[in-house]
């Protein structure tokens, strides 16, 4: 083969290289990811006597925290696990933490609140089963995070979201298979979210948008053209050697 032969089997070739590789865009994908009926249930301790253990199967999740001295005070607070392997392998553009609040919270103190917040669950490895996973014993009350509710701007039920891009980052960084979030209230706060049992549309859930590289539509057929005028090419020079 000389080298005007070689010339278009060359061209041939880097020109499909790099329509593959035009072709490979990054494409943008939304997922919704819920809390499996497991991943949700509140759990109750007192600062004196220790823990009451863990309430689950109800269509709302709680959270309070009643001082009444001398029994030392009742915290209760909300787990919630949300599955996040759908997310591997891909870039995370972002993520929004979805709870819809049931009623009003409210305060039997001067001043109450209410928030979410995300909790750093080291090298356990979690089932989605907020029970089975004993998280109870790492949480703690107080108020920490993003803000759900304060008695400074009240208000009745609603949808609330919450931006957690770098917490999920952190989670997919460490190689873990869920992102764990706590709802806490401060001094003589209640009330209560929806929780997994109340169906997809109003149990806690993860909308995120992340990357993957697929092929742009077009590119195929743009390749597809270059390999045929370049074909007719090569088979011009075969016939004119001849």
């Amino acid at each position: 083969m000389n080298l005007s032969t070689r010339s278009p089997l060359l061209c041939l070739s880097t020109l499909t290289a790099c329509l593959m590789l035009q072709g490979a865009a990054w494409a943008a994908n939304s997922v919704t990811l819920n809390a499996p009926l497991a991943g949700d249930a509140g759990y109750a301790w007192n600062s004196k006597f220790g823990p009451y253990g863990y309430t689950v199967g109800g269509t709302e999740l709680g959270v309070g925290l009643q001082m009444a001295p001398p029994y030392g005070n009742d915290y209760t607070v909300g787990i919630i696990e949300i599955p996040i392997t759908a997310l591997q392998g891909g870039d995370l553009l972002g993520a929004q933490l979805q709870l819809n609040t049931v009623g009003n919270f409210g305060t039997g103190y001067y001043y109450g609140s209410v928030a979410i917040s995300w909790l750093d669950t080291g090298a356990r490895s979690l089932t989605g089963d907020v029970v089975a996973d004993g998280l109870g014993a790492i949480v703690s009350g107080g108020s920490g995070g993003w803000s759900v509710w304060s008695s400074y701007t009240p208000e009745g039920a609603m949808l609330k979201q919450f931006d957690v891009t770098s917490a999920v980052q952190a989670d997919l960084h460490a190689g873990r298979s869920f992102s764990t979030f706590v709802l806490n209230g401060s001094r003589d706060t209640y009330g209560s979210i929806y929780a997994a049992e109340s169906g997809l549309s109003l149990g806690p859930r993860l909308l995120a948008d992340t990357t993957a590289a697929v092929p742009e539509p077009g590119s195929g057929l743009l390749l597809l053209g270059g390999v045929a005028i370049l074909a007719s090419l090569l088979h011009r020079r075969r016939s004119s050697t001849r």
